[in-house]
């Protein structure tokens, strides 16, 4: 019966295969390309350095066994924390569960196959990002073709066992507490503890192990070295395998290997007892829904169109997305991954190894496409996805007496001010850390200002011309082909915004550096204008294409 449900799932990818039309193909095509880019080019830098690690005299091959530890370990605990936010989903609130339910099929049965899916959606895509960095370093160890099969092998087990944590988690809170809550808390806890992980990993300086160079006593860092990283762990067990593999050590890969694949199946094998026991409570009590809580005081929004706010409609509009923001939990999961990118990105700017002063200001002036990127992707994740968020409630928005202009409006602004707070803030911050001189504060400060709203107004102009209004999951929205234009386009402008102010920055740093007549205002004004007429085109050319597109967008 296990083979049948595995046949269902096969058939049903075969099925999705075939009928893709060929615009989906090439799109699938060009994203594909897209990925083997970015996978070749971390192969690339991971080879670059380990090949640094290896000339290392002395402790160069204990280095590169090092890093490939730590990043197993990181790897595991990723794919833990993914464990549980997937498993939550996957175990209680998948859609074909109900159905499966209603089928002669043994608990346990159903249980296994969902644990399945649970293991392969948690860790495939890091596996994936980790395969670089392991065919780089059995490039640079000189191992064969066997390294890789048995790598491909141990990696089973490997992400079984990291996979578990967030199952049986998801079991026993579930069976705990009964409750369609309790899958949100469980994202946010998830999110708590994927930011922690990474801070935790970042401010801990990796940097540091792969620039021996800094380490003023090479011999204090050699027993560090060859000990241990989380013994008692897969990810040790599994580096132990490969070495002993790559070591000509058989005694000791076989030892790990066994441990490896024995642990999965104890874990497994005493996951399986206890789904029969707690798995139908958990899915019973996941069906329920929380009661509503209303209140009788008035709102923010209301408040203001009692006093005579001149614009009723937006005020109603902007209510109701703060009320749904409020609701789903996994807008807070990401906000909180938000503040730890946003705490990281501002400890490596403080820790960038700069001396002077002049070379600390064009980092600062090279940082504003750095922040761009990162307002750009968290508008992938709020803004562009807005106007697809009404989902099946867009009919009503469309029937209401409001113009799409106005609807357009009001989700440029609730999305652009937390935007630019973040765009503003990570800037100007960075200036701060940085002792940027003046000129650069000003230019990068007013240059994110505008950038932020710019690409917010991409941002819902994008969106309202790539609808999708049947989404599952918001993640179809960010993955589609209009999520790739929209950074395209975010990457496309800052590119050219950094490229129309490098020659003004020039001409500074050229004054700076004492050349005398360094500025050329005819050159300044030239930029300027361009610069207006760049920012223009990429607000409300993406702006009346989306207005253009919903308008004729017909309700089906």
């Amino acid at each position: 019966m296990l083979l049948l449900l595995f046949k269902r799932k096969l058939s049903g990818f075969l099925n999705r295969i075939s009928r893709l039309t060929r615009w989906e193909i090439s799109k699938n095509l060009m994203f594909f390309g897209a990925g083997l880019a970015m996978l070749s080019a971390l192969y690339f830098a991971f080879i670059r350095v380990l090949r640094y690690l290896e000339s290392v005299e002395v402790i160069g091959p204990a280095l590169s066994w090092k890093l490939a530890s730590m990043v197993l370990l990181m790897t595991f605990a990723m794919v833990v924390i993914s464990s549980i936010i997937i498993s939550m989903t996957t175990l209680y609130y998948s859609y074909d569960l109900k159905f499966l339910f209603t089928q002669p099929i043994n608990l346990r049965l159903i249980f296994t196959d969902k644990a399945v899916e649970t293991v392969f959606y948690s860790s495939w895509t890091l596996i994936l990002v980790l395969l670089p960095f392991v065919i780089a370093l059995g490039k640079v160890k000189s191992l064969g073709i066997g390294f890789y099969l048995f790598y491909l092998v141990l990696t089973v087990p490997f992400v079984m066992i990291a996979s578990s944590f967030g199952i049986i988690f998801s079991m026993l809170v579930m069976y705990a507490f009964p409750s369609s809550r309790t899958r949100d808390i469980t994202w946010i806890l998830g999110s708590l503890s994927a930011s922690f992980v990474y801070m935790f990993f970042r401010f801990s300086k990796p940097e540091k192990l792969i620039r021996p160079d800094t380490l003023e006593v090479v011999a204090q860092y050699v027993r560090y070295i060859q000990a241990p990283t989380a013994e008692y762990l897969p990810s040790w067990w599994l580096t132990k395998a490969m070495m002993g593999w790559a070591g000509g050590n058989i005694k000791i890969f076989f030892v790990y290997t066994a441990l490896l694949f024995s642990a999965a199946a104890l874990i497994y094998g005493a996951v399986y007892c206890l789904s029969g026991f707690v798995y139908m409570r958990g899915f019973s009590g996941a069906q329920g829904t929380g009661k509503f809580k209303g209140k009788n005081s008035l709102c923010f929004e209301q408040k203001l169109v009692k006093k005579g706010f001149p614009f009723p409609d937006i005020a109603t509009l902007a209510w109701k997305d703060r009320k749904l923001f409020a609701r789903d939990a996994r807008y807070w999961s990401q906000i909180i991954l938000i503040a730890a990118l946003i705490a990281v990105y501002l400890f490596s700017i403080k820790n960038l190894p700069l001396d002077s002063a002049s070379i600390k200001s064009m980092v600062c002036f090279l940082n504003i496409g750095v922040a761009g990127f990162v307002v750009a992707a968290i508008g992938l994740r709020f803004t562009f996805p807005s106007i697809s968020l009404e989902n099946n409630n867009y009919w009503i928005i469309k029937s209401a007496p409001i113009t799409l202009k106005r609807i357009m409006l009001e989700k440029l602004v609730v999305s652009a001010v937390p935007s630019l707070l973040i765009g503003v803030m990570l800037v100007s911050l960075s200036n701060k850390l940085l002792n940027a001189d003046l000129f650069i504060s000003i230019l990068s400060l007013a240059t994110i200002i505008i950038a932020s709203v710019v690409i917010s107004i991409m941002g819902i102009g994008l969106g309202a011309f790539f609808p999708d209004f049947r989404l599952e999951n918001i993640h179809q929205i960010e993955s589609s082909y209009g999520g790739f234009i929209y950074m395209a386009c975010c990457m496309g402008y800052l590119s050219l915004v950094v490229a129309l102010e490098a020659w003004p920055v020039q001409m500074h740093f050229a004054k700076i550096f004492g050349r005398a007549n360094a500025w050329d205002f005819k050159a300044v004004a030239f930029c300027g204008v361009l610069f207006i007429l760049l920012n223009l085109a990429s607000a409300v050319i993406p702006w009346k294409l989306g207005l253009k597109n919903l308008e004729k967008h017909e309700i089906l």
